[in-house]
């Protein structure tokens, strides 16, 4: 039998599973505690699990740090976010993906006859595929009711690179409430709320709306027929960009924090990634956006009867670069993406107004961020 996992996004190769593997949608509600030990970092941790009807709340503590994950095993919905002490949440995503695009997908299940005791409970353990070899060999050991006890991730030569091993457990109910995530997440303000007073805008940053559709290009991927809409309220951003093959991506983001909110779909994954932090000065761009600064290229254009000039906004970034030709007040009237000597996407504005937007223009759907949209139920 063929299993599929969701995994979250923030986790690395030896922390694939930030949820469980189960091998069935019959598992009891159950409480338990797991010690981590990590040999690349060398660090030990706690995992706290909590299973309710198939859904889990995950905890690992490392250090002041906390990563927490709410999803649901068979549905590939996984919700991830993290908190330091003392502070509020800073950071979240949700993804639901069609499984055969997962990259850390499970594809097999391979049983073995290893037997073993571990925390008081007796499990077998099950060898998850993810990769065709060379891969890291990920291990998991199950109840005979289905409870992960203990897993470990081993290198594709047979050194161990992690593990985690039951400490404590409890079957009985689980409130609904443990395994849902906090209400707040999918609430667009909780990102979009300012973190600090800001200046009133320069004389290169005005209010505008415009629609952008994408140039033509000899590369059979691009979506020649997509049209972007943008936004502008400085310091925010709002860009919505409609495929006509049905997919959608909105972007709003603070061009002087790290902060906003990005909706995408598609036939095979739905996600929401949003941040609230201010910018790192070792890191002085945001992770909203492409731009890594504003190099003047030299060169003038001329479109839609407005003067522009070229910048490349990605500026000694390896591999790929944007552009934009730009208005003296801030309006892009082009835009070229290239990786290498290949053009990635294009667009060209078609149509432009300067006029004053309003913040609340610049809010994703509220449909888009709806929890049962994604399966969860919270009051």
């Amino acid at each position: 039998m063929i299993i599929f996992l969701v995994i979250a996004l923030a986790t690395g190769t030896a922390h694939a599973n930030g949820l469980p593997f189960f091998p069935n949608t019959n598992v009891p509600d159950y409480t338990a505690k797991l010690a981590v030990r990590d040999t690349l970092d060398g660090t030990d941790y706690w995992r706290v699990v909590q299973h309710h009807n198939g859904w889990t709340h995950v905890e690992e503590t490392q250090g002041n740090e906390t990563h927490i994950w709410y999803g649901h095993f068979f549905q590939n919905i996984l919700l991830s976010t993290g908190k330091k002490d003392g502070e509020e949440i800073k950071r979240f995503s949700i993804r639901q993906v069609e499984p055969s695009y997962d990259y850390l997908g499970i594809k097999q299940v391979k049983e073995t006859n290893d037997v073993e005791t571990v925390g008081g409970e007796e499990c077998r353990w099950l060898q998850i595929v993810r990769h065709d070899p060379p891969s890291p060999i990920w291990m998991t050991c199950l109840t005979s009711d289905g409870i992960e006890v203990a897993t470990k991730v081993l290198f594709s030569k047979g050194k161990l690179m992690s593990e985690a091993r039951l400490t404590e457990i409890k079957r009985g109910p689980v409130p609904e409430a443990e395994v849902l995530p906090p209400r707040q997440l999918f609430d667009a303000s909780t990102w979009l709320k300012p973190l600090r007073t800001y200046p009133d805008h320069p004389p290169s940053a005005v209010d505008f709306e415009a629609k952008l559709v994408t140039r033509a290009s000899d590369n059979p991927s691009i979506d020649k027929t997509s049209e972007v809409r943008l936004l502008r309220h400085y310091p925010w951003w709002f860009r919505r960009r409609d495929g006509k093959d049905g997919s959608i991506r909105i972007e709003v983001w603070n061009e002087l924090e790290n902060q906003g909110i990005v909706y995408s779909s598609s036939m095979r994954e739905r996600r929401i990634v949003g941040g609230r932090s201010s910018l790192d000065p070792k890191r002085p761009f945001s992770k909203f956006s492409s731009q890594t600064g504003m190099e003047n290229l030299g060169e003038q254009g001329q479109f839609l009867g407005e003067n522009c000039t070229w910048y490349n906004l990605t500026p000694k970034m390896a591999g790929s670069t944007h552009k934009q030709c730009i208005t003296s007040d801030g309006i892009p009237l082009k835009d070229e993406q290239w990786y290498g000597r290949s053009a990635a996407e294009s667009f060209d504005t078609v149509a432009f107004t300067r006029r004053p937007v309003d913040i609340d223009e610049m809010q994703p759907p509220r449909e888009y961020l709806d929890p049962s949209a994604w399966g969860y139920a919270l009051q």
